[in-house]
């Protein structure tokens, strides 16, 4: 299985369930890839083969002349992805493996240095201001965001959640972020355990695939 220089796959597993494997396997024909699965980082690059990729997520590979198991995802990379991430939500019932994983185009073109991706995966609408830009992100919506600033330096954020039938807006954050414009960033809003307000985590993607922790 012939690698294409420079195209590479992370990956980073938003709220694993207690338990949750700490690696992944992408089968696909002809081989597979094994990625790291860290919770508050992204993983380290792997190097993925040329062409359109097709690959199963598993914990661990079939017996030989076996089928992957049912319920096993099915992940498609096109060939035009010169950079994927692969985002991990948990499925905790889903026995092939426990999760929901949703491949992200990271090329540079498509996700370009200094620039924001927010998912929403809770069920409030969010709205939020990175200095002068604002945004509003539907329940199970993404939003792409340009930098806030030309250089690096710090600026105000502030996000708020609204969910149904409440007439005002509640906060989560109010804070001072530092823009990097070499860095990309992942912002996640999830629901947080035990609380009403979702909570919001932030995940630096640094060229070359250094560790973020």
């Amino acid at each position: 299985m012939a690698s294409e220089a420079g195209r590479t796959v992370r990956a980073i597993f938003i709220q694993p369930p207690d338990k949750a494997p700490e690696k992944a396997l992408l089968f696909m024909e002809g081989g597979s890839v094994e990625i790291e699965l860290p919770s508050r980082n992204l993983s380290p690059e792997v190097d993925l083969p040329a062409g359109d990729l097709s690959a199963f997520v598993l914990s661990e590979a079939p017996p030989a002349g076996e089928k992957p198991p049912q319920g096993a995802q099915l992940v498609r990379i096109p060939e035009a992805w010169s950079r994927c991430i692969l985002l991990f939500f948990p499925v905790p019932d889903n026995k092939a493996f426990p999760a929901r994983v949703i491949p992200l185009n990271a090329s540079t073109g498509d996700f370009p240095l200094g620039h924001t991706l927010i998912y929403n995966v809770s069920p409030a609408k969010v709205a939020a201001k990175f200095g002068d830009l604002r945004v509003e992100v539907k329940p199970g919506g993404t939003a792409s965001l340009k930098p806030p600033l030309a250089r690096f330096g710090d600026y105000p954020v502030a996000i708020d959640c609204l969910f149904p039938g409440d007439s005002k807006p509640t906060s989560i954050c109010r804070s001072q972020w530092q823009h990097d414009p070499e860095v990309r960033q992942l912002l996640f809003v999830t629901p947080a355990p035990g609380y009403k307000v979702p909570r919001v985590w932030s995940i630096l993607d640094r060229p070359g695939g250094k560790d973020d922790r």
